[in-house]
């Protein structure tokens, strides 16, 4: 339990037997053994008695229950008023040090079990801070015992709405402000703040100071669902409220007055305290809650932040483009140092310089960007530079699609990269990223519905990529042009034709195509057909099969096991004999160099066998026309009749009678006889 306001009048009592006179001092009755402002103060005191009391840097009286000297303050004998003042010094001195013990253990949370509760754990933890901002020179006992005490604030505050980046900020401020606006405004009794028992009769989940819009809430959900904490509302408003309160004036029983001067002018732990207070007043004006003197040295700060920043990326400019580790190391190092300059700049200038207020907010807000902005840069470089080392590690030709495809897939990665640094910055400064994603979403789908064709020749260059039907260099058919293939992009493939000109096809129309790639051929076939005169006799013909035979299979660049002559058939004008076989090469040239020697051999051949090739002709034969032999004509004519007078002669399934119309009709089934056919 700790004392808020003014003390019951018994401690009046005890204070004005301590100090010896009326007077009245500021602070709390639980820091026993604390240097410091307060009833019962323990080291740095004074003496109790004339001349023993002394005034803190604030103009607030201490007192202290150190024993002054016998010689100078002698002490009267025993008696009953005496005694029991003894006795409730020392009940209340046990009680204060027991309480002490509580808030200075490393793990003991504030309690905000209820609005009572939260409201006074606030008030004490915040005294406790500004009597050590007092009387306590800086140390790093101090520092820890501030971060803890700073922890227990934070617990009694909603930071929810608050960005990440300025959470360790705001939450101080926001603290400075509340209790600079409960030191000066009138609060209710401790007793009419509701406690445990009230809320959980009531089921209470807001409760607002009375006069005020100071809010405290009940946490609904979470892992500290349950406790009261003073609103985000009146987190984010803190700042208004003090604007409001500053003109009252504190109170008597204030517990920390000039807390929000001590704080926007108290340099930090680097900065000596004697140097601050050297300075002539002018240099402590303030200038939108900033004194001059921190103005000059955040100004100082940045200034040569950004020198030494331009400094780094000057150098990695003059080196970009070179080979090598040293070039790389430079070029990595520049964003790194925009980093580490954005990160010291704004540990110096929060907690060393310790700017207050909107211009605070701005310049850690500018810090952060630069340092996600040398994350991004950071990302960007190093995924560059890995593709560039994995494109000369592999050999890959330029122009090829495996090194396009490569430098895009490490493209694509850092961009990806860096919309994740983007997102993450926005988040961490409070922006929201919800609405940007669903914003990109829709985007996407515009774009890509515009650029579909770009889109799929994109796609249709990745398909080339994984089946590479044909590479950089590589002879090919496509429809009715023939060429080498000189790039595959991303979008199109370029196509040197026979005759020197450049196709470019884009690339969805060129997977379509049918494509035959000369390059990938092992063998070249070598297939003609010899057109031989029909005067050519059959062992002619014979002697030139057995010959081409003989001449392919003993040609060294010739596949004996392909080689195929034979005699295909009877032209039109020639006798057709047809040559297969299969050169062992895959160059165009040597095959031509080849087909040509094997050509010659075959004329030999044909030559040599008393042959000759034949060439589109007719032939035309001259001869007397003997006319039709009158004999067999008779003959003809004459068993016709006789089958006709005879039997009938059925005629396409009719019965012909000729000239006979009188004859008997022929029988159902007429026997069949057959026609007597003359020899030739």
């Amino acid at each position: 339990m700790a004392w808020r306001g003014r003390p019951p009048s018994r401690v009046n009592d005890v204070r004005e037997l301590v100090a010896g006179r009326g007077g009245r001092g500021h602070g709390e009755a639980d820091r026993s053994g604390e240097e410091g402002c307060g009833i019962f103060s323990g080291g740095g005191g004074c003496d109790v008695g004339g001349g023993g009391d002394r005034l803190t840097p604030g103009g607030h009286r201490c007192y202290s229950l150190k024993p002054a000297a016998p010689e100078d303050y002698p002490m009267p004998g025993p008696s009953p008023s005496r005694s029991l003042l003894a006795l409730v010094l020392l009940l209340l001195g046990g009680w204060s040090a027991a309480a002490r013990a509580m808030e200075d253990h490393p793990l003991a949370p504030a309690d905000t079990s209820s609005p009572r509760a939260t409201f006074d754990s606030f008030v004490t933890t915040v005294d406790a801070i500004y009597t050590d901002m007092k009387s306590s020179p800086p140390s790093p006992a101090l520092r820890e015992r501030f971060r803890r005490r700073m922890a227990r604030v934070a617990s009694c505050l909603d930071l929810s709405e608050v960005a990440p980046t300025l959470v360790d900020s705001k939450r101080r401020q926001a603290a400075v402000n509340l209790k600079e606006v409960l030191d000066r405004i009138a609060l209710p009794p401790a007793a009419e703040i509701p406690g445990a028992e009230v809320v959980a009769a009531d089921k209470l989940t807001r409760w607002r100071v009375p006069g005020t819009e100071i809010t405290l809430v009940r946490r609904p959900e979470g892992e500290r669902a349950g406790e009261w904490i003073f609103s985000a509302d009146t987190v984010d408003r803190a700042e208004e409220f003090y604007r409001l309160a500053e003109p009252l004036p504190y109170r008597a029983d204030a517990g920390s007055p000039g807390l929000h001067d001590l704080y926007v002018e108290s340099p930090g732990w680097m900065i000596p305290d004697a140097w601050v207070h050297g300075l002539p007043d002018w240099a402590r004006r303030r200038y939108w809650d900033v004194t001059l003197w921190q103005w000059a040295a955040a100004a100082a700060l940045l200034a040569s932040g950004a020198g030494l920043v331009a400094a780094a990326f000057a150098a990695a400019y003059c080196v970009a483009g070179r080979p090598g580790a040293g070039p790389l190391l430079l070029m990595l190092a520049a964003p790194l140092v925009l980093i580490g300059t954005c990160l010291g700049l704004d540990f110096l200038i929060t907690t060393q310089v310790r700017i207050t207020g909107d211009v605070l907010f701005a310049v850690k807000t500018a810090l952060r960007i630069g340092m996600f902005g040398g994350c991004v840069v950071l990302v960007q470089a190093a995924l560059t530079r890995l593709g560039e080392a994995v494109i000369r590690s592999r050999r890959l030709r330029p122009g090829t699609i495996d090194m396009h495809v490569v430098r895009l897939g490490f493209q694509i990665l850092s961009v990806l990269a860096m919309a994740w640094m983007v997102m993450l910055g926005a988040a961490s400064m409070g922006i929201s990223v919800t609405p940007l994603i669903a914003g990109l979403g829709v985007g996407g789908l515009a774009v890509a519905l515009a650029a579909q064709h770009t889109v799929e020749n994109f796609i249709a260059g990745l398909v080339l990529f994984a089946d590479k039907p044909v590479r950089i260099g590589d002879a090919c058919q496509f429809g009715e042009h023939r060429g080498t293939v000189e790039q595959i992009g991303l979008r199109s493939t370029r196509i040197r034709g026979i005759d020197r000109a450049v196709i470019s096809i884009p690339n969805a129309e060129f997977a379509k195509l049918r494509l035959v790639n000369y390059t990938r051929r092992d063998k070249i076939l070598l297939k003609t057909v010899l057109g031989l005169r029909y005067e050519t006799t059959a062992d002619q013909l014979r002697h030139v099969l057995a010959a081409l035979r003989q001449l392919l299979t003993g040609h060294p660049r010739i596949d004996a096991e392909s080689v195929r002559v034979r005699f295909t058939g009877y032209g039109a004008y020639s006798l057709d004999v047809e040559v297969f076989a299969l050169t062992e090469t895959n160059d165009w040239a040597t095959f031509l160099a080849i087909q040509e020697d094997i050509l010659l051999e075959v004329m030999d051949v044909v030559t040599g066998s008393g042959c000759g090739f034949a060439f589109p002709s007719q032939t035309h034969y001259m001869a007397t026309d003997s006319g039709v032999d009158a004999e067999v004509r008779q003959c003809a004519e004459r068993e016709i009749r006789d089958l006709r007078v005879a039997d009938g002669l059925a005629v396409a399934g009719f019965l012909d009678r000729g000239d006979h119309a009188a004859a008997p009709a022929a029988p159902a089934t007429p026997p069949v006889r057959r026609i007597h056919r003359p020899a030739a």
